[in-house]
């Protein structure tokens, strides 16, 4: 008899269906080799990870294991991550779609903000960074909390609440809306941006950006819809976001991977397999001698896909 399908993280109805699983073994060994280190604590009693789609079209990870502090800090030096980032933050699409629905004298929170890049795009308004694990050097108006602490000292408080490439990261991405929703005054503005599929980010095989404890949910205009009418705000819009200059690297990987990762009847994204190994490593080392000698692809299509979303009047 097969086992039942695990709920949506968002509706809570069950799975459409299971795409398919792989052992953690393989995937703490991938997790190794891309700089992250040891992961067992992360996956003690977990002998394999599985995908599934929901019938909103968000495909999620079951277990939901998120990366720790330890994770992100290893990993994301090893990528030289935060410097990518942040040497093309005055470029980044979704930063400057989402400035357009912004109105100058708006009190602006980011939520997981990192350094708090945003903050240029907003020079007519109050910028407020949250992030608990925002660097020592980060300026004074980045807050180092949580975000249920903050939600404690700051209900109701902000014109504007954001999060840019965060709800993918997170284990109950429903709970975490529903709490920047809670931030907001009556009328409001949330704005939330993911990682798009299908898409070039997950039609690399392999590519562990996209698995866990990374990223956890893969989202959809269907997805984003079910979300806003779980936490009742009404969407604005929900727009594809074209290609940032510190993504060159993932299309020229597209462009020079001789495997794609697709729907179809042997639907899979990750496995232990040689070819996809290899595959892997050649089209990175390829992707980035390509982003250093030459401009980003054209034609490339979108990654990711942003919600902007007004909350009730009151």
């Amino acid at each position: 008899m097969p086992l039942p399908l695990p709920p949506c993280p968002i509706t809570g109805r069950p799975a459409r269906r299971r795409v398919h699983g792989v052992s953690t073994r393989a995937l703490m060994a991938m997790w190794r080799a891309a700089g992250a280190g040891d992961l067992t604590r992360l996956f003690p009693d977990t002998p394999q990870v599985v995908l599934y789609e929901s019938d909103t079209g968000l495909y999620f990870f079951e277990p939901m294991i998120a990366g720790d502090t330890d994770f992100y800090l290893r990993f994301y030096a090893a990528q030289n991550m935060h410097a990518t980032l942040g040497s093309h933050s005055e470029a980044r699409r979704e930063f400057v779609q989402a400035a357009r629905h912004i109105p100058a004298g708006s009190l602006v929170l980011d939520v997981g903000c990192g350094s708090g890049a945003f903050r240029k795009h907003l020079p007519q308004c109050t910028y407020r960074g949250l992030d608990p694990f925002a660097e020592p050097e980060s300026a004074p108006d980045v807050i180092r909390q949580s975000l249920p602490e903050h939600l404690e000292e700051a209900r109701g408080r902000y014109d504007v609440v954001t999060a840019f490439q965060v709800i993918e990261h997170v284990d109950d991405p429903l709970d975490f809306a529903a709490q920047m929703v809670a931030l907001l005054r009556p009328g409001g503005t949330l704005i939330v941006c993911a990682p798009l599929h299908p898409s070039p980010l997950t039609e690399i095989p392999n590519f562990l950006i996209n698995a866990p404890p990374h990223h956890l949910t893969w989202w959809c205009t269907g997805a984003y819809e079910a979300l806003a009418s779980a936490i009742g705000v009404k969407p604005v819009e929900i727009v594809e976001v074209s290609a940032s200059p510190h993504e060159a690297i993932i299309y020229w990987m597209h462009r020079f991977s001789m495997l794609r990762a697709r729907a179809g009847p042997d639907e899979r994204y990750i496995a232990h397999r040689w070819a996809w190994h290899l595959n892997l490593a050649v089209s990175y080392l390829l992707g980035r001698a390509a982003t250093t000698l030459l401009p980003p692809p054209r034609g490339g299509r979108a990654c990711n896909l942003m919600l902007v979303a007004r909350s009730r009047q009151g």
